[in-house]
């Protein structure tokens, strides 16, 4: 394998994974289409279901069948998620496509961290693994803020054309994925790589109780995924109920973008100032972060539009840098064979409190007549989190 080749292969291939063309107004495109707020945050309510339920059976598939079979999967249940959306009509219809589009994160998370770690690991140089993979979460940031800059579309195409522009790049992400080569640093990924379906059963049950006695014998990391799930809850909401505040305060559709590109900038100035950072604990950086992170939701939540985006950009990078960090303490305690599928169960754990959190935010906009309720809610919960962990370690 070429080390040098690949990574410039899954940085493209990151790129246009992030490059999700509708993100930044799906919202305000849904409820001109006549959605309320409970049904659009029902929407992301079942992306998260249905990441829940797949999410380790996907990391699972990925450890078992190749992490880049897995990503190249996602592109294509991107594809179909796009095309639901542009065609299907009624609510039914977006539910599907949210679920599809849940398949398709699922099947990228974990995938593509494991295959970037050991792709390092087959090289020899998994010490740099800080350094390639804040690289390649600033390329997945560059990815988003184009996406928010593809907002200006809303002014020139309808949400059917905008909807199969995503499409097309979904079908680049297929493409990207298969031209990576599969990273083998055990002999049962290399056994995996030439028979992948070759006692699939068996496999999958032995793999099953090895993931099971890992996190029993591991109760550190499963904490710090808990941890995790919880400081990023307000990643997504906050861009999502951003969007209709600054519409509710008379920003248009094709606008909208522009504040939300600056959010994506924050998260790659957060991923380049975490790279430097040099944290004497985990924990330490967890009370920080969520500090950050729950205040800066708290403000995108109450304040007026401009310290509004700059409590969101705040809160952006705060996350980045904590993710950065939490990647390589997890990544160096996860075994390769189960690597893809533990980082699922990573993901799992803010798939679980997003189901939860996400219509709770949107029915809180509706009772108050405000987007930011809700956001405000979110904000205390996280930054309260914060403030348990400094006051417990004081103890």
């Amino acid at each position: 394998m070429n080390l040098k080749i690949q990574l410039r292969r899954l940085n493209a291939f990151g790129f246009a994974a992030c490059l999700r063309i509708p993100d930044a107004i799906w919202v305000v495109l849904l409820a001109a289409r006549g959605f309320s707020l409970w049904q659009i945050g029902l929407a992301e309510g079942i992306f998260h279901i249905v990441s829940l339920i797949c999410e380790i059976p996907s990391g699972m598939a990925a450890d078992l069948m190749g992490r880049r079979r897995s990503m190249a999967a996602a592109g294509i249940c991107g594809l179909v998620s796009a095309l639901l959306m542009a065609f299907a009509e009624g609510f039914a219809g977006v539910c599907v496509s949210m679920a599809f589009s849940a398949l398709a994160c699922t099947f990228v998370s974990g995938s593509d961290e494991a295959l970037l770690y050991d792709s390092l690991l087959q090289a020899g140089r998994e010490q740099e693994h800080l350094r390639v993979n804040a690289r390649y979460a600033r390329v997945q940031n560059l990815g988003s803020m184009l996406s928010n800059a593809a907002s200006l579309l809303a002014g020139v195409l309808s949400y059917v054309r905008i909807y199969l522009v995503d499409g097309a790049v979904c079908l680049a992400r297929t493409l990207l994925a298969l031209s990576l080569t599969e990273p083998t640093v055990t002999e049962n990924q290399a056994q995996r790589q030439a028979h992948p379906f070759r006692d699939l059963g068996k496999r999958f049950c032995e793999h099953v109780s090895q993931v099971a006695a890992f996190l029993r014998g591991s109760p550190r990391a499963a904490v710090l995924m808990l941890a995790d799930g919880l400081l990023c809850l307000p990643s997504y909401l906050t861009l999502m109920f951003l969007q209709q505040r600054l519409s509710e305060q008379g920003f248009q559709a094709m606008w909208l973008g522009l504040p939300v590109m600056c959010i994506s900038f924050s998260r790659m100035v957060g991923t380049a100032l975490g790279e430097r950072l040099q944290p004497r604990g985990i924990r330490g950086l967890y009370i920080v972060c969520a500090l950050i992170v729950g205040s800066g939701t708290i403000i995108a939540g109450a304040a007026a539009v401009v310290p509004a985006v700059l409590g969101a950009m705040a809160a952006a990078g705060a996350m980045d840098a904590w993710m950065l960090h939490l990647q390589k303490y997890l990544n160096k305690l996860f075994p390769s064979d189960r690597r893809a599928t533990l980082v699922s169960v990573n993901m799992m754990a803010y798939s679980l409190l997003m189901i939860a959190a996400s219509p709770l935010v949107g029915w809180l906009g509706d009772v108050y007549g405000s987007a930011g309720v809700g956001l405000c809610a979110l904000g205390a919960v996280v930054a309260l989190s914060g403030a348990a962990g400094l006051l417990r370690g004081r103890r």
